[in-house]
């Protein structure tokens, strides 16, 4: 009688102590631990902005509503040679765009390799507020420039919610895939895992249009660029022809 009530008394506590752990239906909830999406982006932001110099190759593709029929795609292909503090060249072939971009220790110039024209400016001789000057004072975009700033992670912090959505690989590289949302873009990231958090790809939906154009962006880095120094200058050709780059004022030029 007392083997059989121990082994009644046993029967009872694990009852109890699987009920404990499970949900109504019975089944075991565990919680899954995830990283922080906002964390790795900020680390990947803190890499990018110590880097001293890096080249990049995209390919980066634009939706766009065309003639207000349909959405039509177009793609771009991109090479990005940088060496900070003052130094960077952008290279930008395609669909609708075809040019340069040069930026020596505060000399910066714009080439339209279409219409064969080029324009030059004096600005600020760091990176960082060299592309202030270029977005403010004369309403110049410049390709992948959320890569470029050595202090994105101050100017930029995800404040959003994020979401972990798991890993997968980009171009051989394992990469956390996170994303976040505002009542104005979605953002995807894929950052490489490990101790070189890059930014491998990256998809940007905008919520602010009807037919929610997306663009989607896939990075590949080299991290010891064998650039000469030459590759940062701009010589026109005897047709070349030289434009003014007229400053551009809030509300129009």
């Amino acid at each position: 009688m007392k083997r059989i009530f121990y082994i009644l008394l046993l029967l009872q506590m694990s009852a109890i102590m699987l009920f404990a752990s499970s949900g109504t239906s019975g089944t075991v909830r565990t919680k899954t631990l995830y990283p922080m999406p906002a964390a790795i982006v900020m680390d990947a932001y803190r890499y990018l902005g110590k880097l001293r110099a890096f080249s990049v190759d995209a390919v980066t593709t634009n939706d766009d509503y065309f003639q207000g029929e349909m959405v039509a795609t177009f793609t771009h292909w991109i090479h990005i040679d940088l060496q900070r503090p003052g130094k960077l060249h952008i290279e930008v072939d395609g669909d609708l765009k075809n040019r340069s971009f040069y930026l020596n220790d505060g000399r910066f110039t714009i080439y339209d390799k279409h219409l064969d024209y080029y324009g030059e400016l004096e600005i600020p001789r760091k990176i960082d507020t060299a592309l202030d000057t270029l977005f403010e004072q004369y309403d110049i975009k410049t390709s992948l420039a959320n890569i470029l700033y050595s202090d994105l992670d101050k100017r930029i912090p995800p404040k959003n919610k994020g979401y972990y959505f798991g890993t997968s690989e980009v171009d051989g590289h394992e990469c956390h895939h996170i994303g976040f949302t505002n009542s104005v873009e979605e953002i995807q990231l894929w950052i490489e895992k490990g101790k070189r958090p890059l930014i491998r790809k990256f998809i940007v939906v905008d919520k602010t249009e009807s037919y929610l154009p997306r663009s989607g962006t896939i990075l590949r880095w080299y991290l010891n660029p064998k650039f000469s120094q030459a590759v940062f200058d701009f010589t026109p050709s005897a047709k070349t022809v030289q434009i003014a780059i007229e400053s551009y004022a809030k509300g129009g030029k």
